[in-house]
C-alpha cells in the first residue's frame, strides 16, 4: 500500500487549470482529478494579482475524509479546519503573481467522489470583494498496485552418515524461498572433532574450535542447497552428533532472521555399509544400529497394537543450564504422524489386552534408535539386548523407537540414563516431549508442566 507517498508537481500528469476573475485577476491551480487513497499530493496555487495588495484570502473546502498540510506560504497564514483551507494575507506580497502550495491526502474515509470549490477574497478600494472558485468533482481511487515482496523463508535439515573408524559424513539441506544474498550456516561440533568440507555450494568454509560455518555474500538462487562436510574425532561421537546443535541466518529486509537445523539422525545404512568395510579392512567397526538387520533376517508378520494417532515426532533433547535449555526445534503446525505401533515379539510374551486411551497434558518419552527401514522388534532386542516395551513412529522416512511414557521429566531423564548405564549399546538415548499427543521441545513441556530441568 502507497503510505503517505509525495508526488510533485508534474506539468504533464498534473496540469494546471486558470480561473479567471474580475480586477484582471487569475487564479491558476493543478489540483488532481484522481487522488489515490491514502497518497499525498503536492497542489500549487498561482495568483496573478496584478496591482491588487492590502488584505486578501484564499479558501478551499474538502469533503469529510481529506487532510491538508501547507508547504508554500508566501507569507500568508495557514489554517485547516472542517474541511476548510485557508491562506489569509494581511498585506499581500509585492510580486505581480504569488505562488502558494499545499500537501492534499485522501484518507481512508474519503468519500470515491467528491465536490471541492472555495473562494477568493481580498479588499480593493476599501471594498470587499469575494469570488466563487468554480467546483471541481474529485475521485479517490484504490491503491496503485504494488507488487508484494513474499517474505523470506527457510529451513534446515542434517543426516548423519558413519563413515568408519570415528568418521563420519553430515549433510545438510537447507530449503529456502525469498533469500538472496547474505546467508551463515554455523554447526556446533562436539568437542575435539574436526571438520572438512565435501560440498560448501560457493560457500566459504572455515572452523574456528568447535564452531564450522559456511558463509555466502550472495547464496545460490536453488530453493533446495546439500551442503556436506566429514567430521572425525579420536572418540565414538555418535550420540553427540544426534543431539549438536545447529543454525541457519539470512537476511530479510535487512532483518535478520535464524532457523535452526532440525535432525540429526544416524542413516543406519550407512552405518551397516560402515560395518561392513571396516570388516574388510580390519578396522574397528562402529555400534550396528540393528535397524537394518531385516537384511539379515526376514521381518516376519507381526501383531501389531495401535498407539494414539496424535503422538508427532520427538526431537533431540540437548544437556545446556537451565537458563538455556535448546530442544530441537520443531516446525510448528506439522502434520499429524502415522500411529505409533508396538510390535510384538515372535517369540512366547504375555498378551497385551488394553490399548492405550488417547494422551492428555504432557508427558516425557525416551527415543532409542532411529533408522531408514522397519526390522523386526526382535533382532532389535536381541542387537542390543533390551527387552523392554516400545514403540515405532514413523517421519519423513525414518523409523524412530521410543519407549516409556513419564508424567515427570526427571523420571524419563532417569530413564534415559539407566538405557545408558545398561550399556545396550543404543546410538543415544534422548528424552522427548509431548502435549496431548502432540510433539513439542522438551524445555516447553518443562514451562507448561511447572517442572525442573536436570541434567
Amino acid at each position: 500500500m502507497l503510505k503517505q507517498l509525495i508526488l510533485l508537481f508534474n506539468l504533464i500528469s498534473m496540469s494546471f487549470v486558470t480561473i479567471f476573475l474580475s480586477d484582471g485577476i487569475e487564479i491558476e491551480s493543478n489540483l488532481p482529478n484522481e487522488l489515490v487513497r491514502d497518497s499525498t499530493y503536492i497542489v500549487e496555487v498561482v495568483i496573478k494579482k496584478g496591482d491588487l495588495f492590502g488584505f486578501a484570502k484564499f479558501q478551499q473546502n474538502f469533503p469529510e475524509g481529506f487532510d491538508a498540510k501547507p508547504v508554500e506560504t508566501a507569507e500568508a497564514s495557514f489554517t485547516y479546519a472542517d474541511g476548510r483551507m485557508k491562506f489569509i494575507w494581511m498585506a499581500l506580497p509585492e510580486t505581480d503573481e504569488v505562488k502558494i502550495s499545499y500537501a492534499v491526502t485522501a484518507q481512508q474515509g474519503a468519500p470515491s467522489e467528491s465536490m471541492v470549490d472555495g473562494k477568493f477574497s481580498y479588499i480593493q478600494d476599501n471594498e470587499r470583494k469575494s469570488y466563487d472558485i468554480p467546483n471541481k468533482t474529485i475521485s479517490v481511487i484504490s491503491d496503485a498496485v504494488v507488487e508484494e515482496k513474499t517474505p523470506a523463508i527457510a529451513s534446515a535439515s542434517r543426516v548423519v552418515k558413519p563413515l568408519g573408524g570415528n568418521m563420519f559424513q553430515v549433510d545438510l539441506t537447507i530449503s529456502k524461498q525469498g533469500v538472496y544474498g547474505f546467508a551463515k550456516l554455523e554447526e556446533l561440533l562436539p568437542a575435539g572433532a574436526e571438520a572438512e568440507v565435501v560440498e560448501n555450494k560457493k560457500s566459504v568454509f572455515s572452523q574456528v574450535d568447535e564452531k564450522a560455518k559456511f558463509v555466502w555474500m550472495s547464496i545460490p538462487d536453488d530453493q533446495d542447497l546439500v551442503i556436506s562436510y566429514k567430521v572425525k574425532a579420536s572418540s565414538d561421537i555418535s550420540s553427540q552428533l544426534q543431539s549438536m546443535e545447529g543454525s541457519f541466518a539470512f537476511l530479510d529486509e535487512n532483518e535478520t532472521k535464524t532457523v535452526p537445523v532440525l535432525g540429526g539422525d544416524i542413516d543406519a545404512s550407512a552405518m551397516i555399509a560402515a560395518a561392513e568395510e571396516s570388516k574388510e579392512e580390519n578396522i574397528p567397526a562402529p555400534k550396528p544400529d540393528a535397524l537394518e538387520m531385516e537384511e539379515i533376517a526376514e521381518v516376519a508378520p507381526e501383531e501389531v497394537i495401535p498407539e494414539p494417532a496424535t503422538e508427532v515426532e520427538p526431537t533431540v533433547e540437548s544437556q545446556p543450564e537451565v537458563a538455556e535449555i535448546v530442544e530441537e526445534p520443531v516446525v510448528q503446525n506439522e502434520p499429524k504422524e502415522a500411529p505409533l505401533v508396538a510390535q510384538k515379539e515372535t517369540r512366547p510374551v504375555a498378551p497385551v489386552t488394553n490399548i492405550p486411551s488417547p494422551e492428555t497434558g504432557v508427558v516425557y518419552r525416551v527415543q532409542i534408535v532411529a533408522g531408514k527401514k522397519i526390522v523386526e522388534l526382535a533382532q532389535i532386542k536381541k542387537t542390543y539386548k533390551f527387552n523392554e516395551e516400545f514403540y515405532t513412529e514413523n517421519h519423513e522416512g525414518w523409523v524412530k523407537y521410543i519407549t516409556g511414557q513419564f508424567d515427570v521429566y526427571k523420571a524419563a531423564r532417569d530413564k534415559r540414563e539407566s538405557l545408558v548405564a545398561a550399556q545396550h549399546n543404543f546410538p543415544g538415548p534422548f528424552v522427548t516431549a509431548y502435549n496431548s499427543g502432540e510433539r513439542i521441545t522438551v524445555q516447553e513441556a518443562l514451562m507448561i508442566s511447572n517442572q525442573k530441568w536436570f541434567k
